[in-house]
């Protein structure tokens, strides 16, 4: 354990250094500009460049060189800088609009995308919110681009504000106009997630990649509803980090529906939250292309524990554009004593989000979520990264991604991640791996060693812990409230057994109230092996057990969860209704080869049988991790049913009474009437179907 955190110390320091080296050389900006094109002509010879005029007049470096057959799928690489400080842009979008395919610039700005055939005669678009928007021609362009973003000018609105009413009339307008900017039909996205985790700026402890499709049935419904699934994905984690990588991170790749705030909702966005909300103007960015509305938010009662920021909204079209938030926690130079009750303490969180216009609509664009925390068994603080960016978006001939193909809320993506593989994404657009990334296994290993170290994955083997939260998150649990339906006539009864007898007034019953609980265990997404077990609170004593399989249908894909599950299981049911107390006098009555030494014998009602019981189940998800339910059962005593009457001792210990069974009609020992009249036949009957309602949660 000291070697390993040595081994981590030495290397964050090298990093560190290498990382210093790099971003120290003090270059102008003209010169990074030429650095960058020096760059260009070693990795492609025979090139010649030139420069094209972007929409602010800006020349942006280009390489119009030979450029190579583009009948087949070929690949745009480059680099997105800051025109006026030379520095790297992140997260700007590099698109082409009519095929409705992108990518992004990574940390150090560079990017890649990957276009299919016909597509050299199109335009590529770049934008970030708060530079110049560019639109260049991709027959003009070379394998490597350098392009120049310029910084949108910042100025007040030339706006009269109306106080206490214009903030409220803005946002207003913006959340109405959500239907007319943004797609009222399903959309599929493809997009690309990557989640790191890592001790320092230069020290990762892993990171998980994955394409996903992101599906959205509409953004104009007040409640709106996601899908994700997992097309591909890959994992590595580096070497002795076993002890700090414990905690595990749920639902990840879900990020691209919950924190698209404006399909999900945000409290912070509805007019009817407003009141618990306050607003700032801030002012207006303007660029050649549009002027977006600057908003600030904080929660009204709780500033620092609930999320705060900005909201950017594009003046002419209304539409949100971007959001900025962020949330309070335990501060990274923070002494604060750590409470031991929790294994995990969050830190600071900031979330970004932007949007594209594509096709008429607006779209979710990109997600950079970065929170740090502290894991209490280690001391270690870990600080976690999450990127998103959408890549493709298809509109026509959309289906809801099914069930059993969805990525789960209580999924772990580091889990199921496949293996490391350097060709991993040949046929994918992707959000470029950063430079302090690729860097880190240079320094760890030799080189070309680095790529054998990655593909060794050394989580390969899933620790214990692990195993037993994924047995674990395959088990749910429920429990309901049942209606009973029975029939018991009542009237005056007149029960004797040889010495022993007693007379009492009996009440008809109708129903009975029990309760459920139950564990189901998750074969797949479709198939589950379930228990039940069952006691009645009122009209009489039940015990039922209940054993089987479920078959689980989606009925409404494109919505809320809502689920319909047929089962069959192999069910016993013992049921009781107390009758009267009989007397017995001489504490000796004989009943068959059982001897009741009680003074005082109860009588019960009773049936019990076994057989099999079918099921039907309508269940809505209304969280993440749990579901309300409508059961229905029907009893169907194939082998076993019989109905009797029960004597039973009333004193001594419970568990050591005795009990004895007494046909209603075939013992001639049983004299037993009501109101007079000699009993026959059975009085007493169950009902063989049962309804319940009840809640089903799990881990």
């Amino acid at each position: 354990m000291k070697r390993t955190a040595i081994h981590l110390l030495i290397t964050g320091l090298l990093v560190s250094i290498w990382s210093f080296a790099e971003n120290s050389d003090s270059l102008s900006v003209k010169q990074l500009a030429d650095s960058s094109i020096i760059i260009s002509q070693k990795t492609l010879p025979k090139a010649e460049l030139s420069a094209q005029k972007d929409s602010s007049g800006k020349d942006t470096v280009i390489k119009t060189l030979q450029i190579p057959d583009r009948a087949s799928m070929f690949l745009l690489r480059g680099r997105v800088i800051d025109a006026e400080t030379g520095l790297p842009v992140s997260y700007a979008t590099i698109g082409i609009n009519q095929l409705g395919i992108g990518s992004a610039s990574n940390l150090d700005g560079e990017w890649s995308l990957r276009i299919p055939p016909g597509g050299a005669s199109l335009k590529l678009n770049i934008s970030l919110m708060g530079y110049t928007s560019q639109v260049l021609n991709v027959a003009n362009l070379s394998e490597f681009t350098t392009i120049h973003l310029v910084p949108s000018n910042f100025q007040l609105a030339e706006v009269v504000v109306r106080p206490g009413d214009f903030v409220a009339e803005l946002l207003s307008k913006a959340y109405k106009a959500i239907p007319d900017n943004y797609p009222t039909k399903p959309t599929l996205c493809q997009g690309f997630y990557r989640e790191t985790q890592r001790v320092n700026d230069t020290l990762f402890l892993y990171f998980d990649e994955a394409a996903l499709d992101v599906y959205k049935n509409t953004y104009k419904n007040v409640r709106n509803f996601g899908q994700i699934k997992i097309e591909k994905s890959r994992k590595n984690v580096f070497p002795g980090i076993d002890s700090i990588n414990n905690v595990r991170f749920y639902g990840g790749p879900h990020f691209p529906n919950d924190l698209d705030i404006v399909f999900s909702r945000w409290d912070f966005i509805k007019p009817s939250e407003y009141k618990n909300w306050i607003y700032e103007y801030v002012g207006v960015f303007k660029d050649s292309l549009s002027e977006i509305y600057t908003i600030t938010f904080r929660n009204r009662k709780m500033p620092n524990s609930n999320f705060q920021g900005r909201i950017f909204i594009d003046k002419n079209s209304m539409a949100y554009v971007g959001f900025e938030l962020e949330r309070a926690g335990l501060d990274p130079l923070s002494d604060q004593t750590l409470s031991t009750s929790e294994a995990y303490v969050p830190g600071n969180t900031n979330i970004k989000i932007g949007y594209t216009k594509r096709r008429g609509t607006y779209n979710l664009s990109y997600i950079t979520y970065k929170t740090s925390g502290v894991n209490t068994s280690s001391k270690i603080r870990t600080f976690k990264d999450i990127e998103y960016i959408t890549t493709g978006i298809k509109t026509d001939s959309v289906s809801p991604i099914p069930f059993d193909q969805q990525f789960d809320y209580t999924d772990i993506l580091s889990i199921k991640a496949d293996n490391y593989d350097q060709s991993y994404w040949k046929d994918y657009n992707i959000l470029q791996e950063s430079k302090l990334m690729g860097t880190q296994t240079d320094q760890l290993y030799k080189e070309g060693q680095a790529i054998q170290e990655l593909s060794k994955v050394y989580n390969k083997e899933i620790t214990k812990e692990d195993k037993v939260l994924i047995f674990l998150k395959r088990f749910t649990f429920e429990s309901a409230v049942g209606y009973n339906p029975i029939s018991y006539r009542g009237g005056v009864h007149h029960i004797a057994y040889g010495n022993a007898s007693g007379n009492a007034s009996v009440s008809s019953q109708s129903f009975g109230i029990s309760t459920l609980d139950g564990t189901r265990f998750e074969l797949t997404k479709k198939i589950s092996i379930f228990s039940n077990i069952s006691t009645t609170l009122y009209g009489m004593s039940q015990f039922d057990f209940d054993l089987g399989m479920n078959y689980r249908f989606s009925l409404a894909p494109s919505g809320r969860w809502i689920f319909l599950d047929l089962g069959l299981a192999a069910s016993t049911v013992n049921s009781k209704f107390d009758i009267c107390s009989i007397d017995n006098p001489d504490k000796n009555l004989q009943i068959g080869s059982t001897t009741l030494k009680s003074s005082t014998i109860d009588v019960k009602a009773a049936e019990s049988g076994f057989g099999a019981k079918p099921t039907i189940n309508l269940s809505v998800r209304m969280g993440k991790k749990y579901e309300l339910f409508v059961k229905g059962s029907y009893f169907l005593p194939f082998i076993y049913n019989h109905k009797y009457l029960q004597f039973k001792e009333t004193s001594g210990f419970f568990l050591n009474r005795k009990s004895a069974k007494v046909d209603w009609t075939n013992d001639s020992n049983l004299n037993f009437t009501v109101d007079g009249v000699t009993v026959t036949e059975p009085r007493f009957d169950v009902k063989p179907y049962v309804f319940s309602f009840g809640i089903r949660s799990g881990f």
